[in-house]
């Protein structure tokens, strides 16, 4: 039910999307692409990489710096997360958990790979309040004559409501996440408890241990959180060069309210896959309230999604030859 759902929805922001390019006009969407161009679109790719070193170096702090796991185990993990996410639509959660066992195939033990990818998302989410709560106050020095400016200061307090709540209960955010981390290893470990641990834990009360002392707090949340900041606002920096490219004369500040209002708002319409449709209409409204043509802003999305695909399409596709590898392997052993 849930993934015929999300068929549907992919199916109809697919929908909006293409009524959006036929009606804010086809030949103005390509004029703007044309502006940016293929060699464009991998300058953008790789004004991703630094972000996406400083994301992962966000989820080894919050793994402890897990023994056997390099940084660029994470790194990896978080490339694999976000490729799941973005170009595989019909499983909105598939990118956490891929993320997630591309960081043990990487040496990161089970467990921690388990309960550090779902600590790294709950950090995330923290860290971006204090930029949701700068975009909002950039776009009231801006345009204070925004309408979005009151919805915005309602979806600031209630992400700050909401992240209080979870600060004050955190002993029961950190039983659930324990729960949901012992059942991810086990899934990422294919129901092989051997592997969960180095020397082995093959009854799942070791492995709900192994978790929470994976999850035990300590500074590096707080270090965590302050990469995932400074990732948050890497990547206003990445729209901001967008936005250049696509020749919309944004500066810096403008690009950080189109970016943070979106990102913001995006965690409400996670069921849609890819925010299909949602992106583009956002963008268009959020553009628009520093004079961007429509047209401009559905190209910026477009490459944005354009981007992601650079990035996202190789590395699935490395993803694949590692585990055919694996199973063929496992095969010949069998055999």
């Amino acid at each position: 039910m849930k993934r015929t759902l999300g068929q549907l929805a992919f199916a109809a922001g697919l929908g909006v999307t293409i009524w959006l390019v036929l009606r804010l006009g086809f030949a103005s969407v390509v004029h703007a692409l044309a502006a940016i161009g293929v060699g464009g679109i991998l300058l953008l790719a790789l004004a991703h990489a630094p972000t996406l070193v400083v994301l992962g170096a966000a989820w080894r702090a919050a793994a402890r710096d897990a023994p056997g796991a390099s940084l660029w185990t994470f790194v990896w993990g978080r490339m694999m997360r976000d490729a799941g996410g973005e170009l595989l639509p019909f499983s909105q959660v598939g990118g956490f958990a891929l993320g997630a066992r591309a960081a043990a195939l990487g040496g990161a033990p089970w467990v921690v790979a388990a309960a550090s990818s779902l600590l790294d998302i709950f950090v995330e989410q923290a860290a971006k309040t204090p930029y949701t709560a700068a975009s909002v106050a950039l776009l009231m020095w801006l345009a204070p004559d925004s309408r979005l400016i009151p919805p915005a200061l309602i979806i600031v307090a209630l992400t700050a409501v909401v992240t209080g709540l979870l600060a004050v209960r955190r002993r029961w955010v950190r039983a659930k996440l324990e729960t949901a981390a012992a059942a991810l290893a086990q899934r990422l470990a294919q129901r092989r408890p051997g592997q969960l641990r180095a020397g082995g834990a093959p009854d799942p009360e070791e492995t709900v241990a192994a978790a929470r002392e994976a999850l035990a707090p300590g500074a590096r949340l707080v270090l965590s959180a302050a990469l995932h900041l400074t990732g948050w606002v890497m990547g206003a920096a990445e729209a901001w060069l967008a936005f250049r490219l696509l020749d919309a004369r944004l500066d810096f500040a403008q690009a950080m309210v189109v970016d943070g209002l979106y990102m913001t708002g995006r965690i409400f319409v996670f069921a849609v896959p890819a925010a299909a449709g949602v992106q583009e209409a956002a963008y268009v409204v959020l553009a628009g309230l520093f004079h961007v043509p429509a047209s401009t802003a559905i190209a910026f999305s477009l490459v944005r999604r354009a981007r992601d695909l650079v990035i996202g399409a190789p590395a699935l596709l490395v993803w694949q030859l590692i585990e055919g590898g694996r199973l063929q392997r496992r095969r010949g052993a069998r055999t």
